[in-house]
């Protein structure tokens, strides 16, 4: 039955995902929920004891977008330390054939024993995303540029709150910041159509 109701939320996310060319999700009503039921389907991921980073995170987003019928996805990903534990993070742009014109999503992923799970979607996100020097309930703060209902884009500052980061009104111009991902520049990395990773 658990099988059956993570496949289920699996198809809804890849579902939610042909609302845009570029396989962002549906930013209708609370994101957290959505990235709540989207935790069942990246926890239920395949782990090869000996695969690297790479390998795992390939296999928890080809998980999600299992029923996609946008072709290609890919991903670009950047991994880093976010919260000091010791453990590299995967912050990750899901891309689609059209691009991220529209904007497209971004996870946090924090990594739990063998898999990856999700702390955060930004949806409509775009290149640049940086890491600030700041820090909240122990994680740096982020600056990513997103799309606005009018198209338009403009920088955000997301802070880390009760378990994901959200959007701040302070804008963090004059906070020194690290390039996590400055561009998306290349063809990044294949998310495979059939739901198991290459």
């Amino acid at each position: 039955m658990r099988s059956v109701a993570i496949y289920a939320v699996a198809a809804l996310v890849a579902a939610s995902a042909l609302l845009s060319g570029c396989a962002a999700l549906s930013n209708g009503g609370d994101g957290h929920h959505k990235l709540a039921r989207q935790a069942g389907a990246f926890k239920a991921t395949p782990a090869a004891r000996n695969a690297d980073d790479r390998q795992r995170l390939t296999e928890a987003l080809a998980t999600i977008y299992a029923d996609s019928t946008v072709h290609p996805l890919r991903y670009h990903a950047r991994f880093v330390d976010l919260n000091g534990d010791g453990k590299r993070e995967a912050v990750v742009y899901v891309t689609g054939p059209s691009g991220c014109a529209q904007g497209c999503d971004l996870y946090v992923l924090a990594r739990n024993g063998d898999r990856y799970e999700a702390v955060s979607r930004i949806p409509t996100a775009r290149a640049p995303l940086y890491e600030l020097d700041q820090r909240h309930h122990g994680w740096h703060d982020l600056w990513v540029t997103t799309v606005g209902d009018a198209g338009g884009s403009h920088g955000q500052r997301m802070q880390y709150a009760g378990g994901g980061y959200v959007p701040v009104d302070d804008n963090g111009a004059a906070a020194a910041r690290t390039p996590l991902i400055p561009n998306l520049d290349g063809p990044g990395h294949a998310i495979p159509a059939s739901g198991h990773g290459q």
